[in-house]
């Protein structure tokens, strides 16, 4: 396993503050958008290692 890789779970940690904090300006579309955009760019790292471990 390479250690230069973004893992899965890092857009995840990145993006958990981002709502946080739009929640607390009570920006509540902002924290929907960067929840909704960090699980999907997660999901597809996750996919993209789940295949390359395949090989």
């Amino acid at each position: 396993m390479k250690k230069d890789r973004m893992t899965p779970g890092t857009p995840l940690v990145i993006g958990a503050p981002i709502a946080a904090v739009s929640i607390l300006q009570d920006n509540y579309g902002g924290a929907v958008f960067a929840a909704a955009f960090c699980a999907a760019v997660s999901l597809v790292l996750h996919i993209r290692s789940s295949r390359a471990q395949g090989r």
